[in-house]
């Protein structure tokens, strides 16, 4: 009964630990993206992909949009 609650609980957290995750770094996305000078559609297009849970964040701080009127 003991091993049950506490693998329960060690799932319970870790899922709450990725929920926070997923929010924290998709708000941070968010920030970023809003600051980006980008076309209306290509935010619009990464704001739904920020909005896939964890993989969504993670992917806009991977491939870094930028505006593609900048040379690097």
């Amino acid at each position: 009964m003991a091993e049950t609650f506490f693998v329960d609980t060690l799932l319970t957290s870790l899922n709450l630990l990725l929920l926070i995750a997923w929010i924290v770094m998709g708000i941070i996305a968010l920030i970023k993206l809003r600051n980006r000078m980008l076309p209306p559609t290509a935010k619009a297009i990464w704001t739904l992909v920020v909005l896939i849970p964890i993989l969504g964040a993670i992917a806009f701080f991977i491939v870094h949009p930028t505006d593609s009127n900048t040379s690097s």
